[in-house]
């Protein structure tokens, strides 16, 4: 299941996951300096305090063990699905389905981002009902950019 991340524990412990799960899931895609840079970036400790400042929502996702982490920002139109990261040994058990399936039911429309070259993410969302709506290059800083697929799903 999932546990909404209200404490600075929790917020050590994603961090440090982080670094776990995206050197998985990045290596083959990402070189190491980027990979490093996004971390502080995005989910250092002092990041993920400030995003949950702005309002985002830091989950973990559990089964017998911590398999993983999420956050999403409720916007007025939509939910933003901005981080579903799990353990490559955890993958294909459900938790990250669980959670998308949680997501649905509060009846917005999800958007998410997702890296060009992830297919097995890719083909995960698709198979979630998540389409492919444009593609995005979004530049985040020291010479790096993100290329992105944007990816959507409706209840319609």
């Amino acid at each position: 299941m999932y546990k909404l991340v209200e404490t600075k524990e929790d917020i050590r412990r994603i961090s440090k996951m982080a670094t776990s799960i995206w050197k998985e899931t990045y290596q083959p895609i990402l070189k190491e300096n980027q990979i490093s840079y996004m971390l502080e970036k995005f989910l250092s400790v002092k990041s993920i305090k400030e995003q949950i400042n702005q309002g985002y929502q830091y989950y973990l996702l559990k089964e017998e063990k911590t398999a993983g982490f999420a956050s999403i920002l409720n916007r007025e139109e939509d939910l933003f699905l901005s981080k579903l990261y799990v353990y490559e040994a955890q993958r294909s058990k459900g938790v990250g389905k669980k959670f998308i399936d949680y997501l649905k039911t509060l009846e917005k429309p999800i958007v998410l981002t997702v890296n060009k070259q992830n297919q097995k993410a890719i083909e995960f969302y698709q198979k979630e009902g998540f389409v492919i709506i444009e593609e995005v290059v979004t530049d985040i800083g020291n010479n790096y950019v993100m290329d992105d697929y944007v990816m959507r799903y409706t209840n319609e």
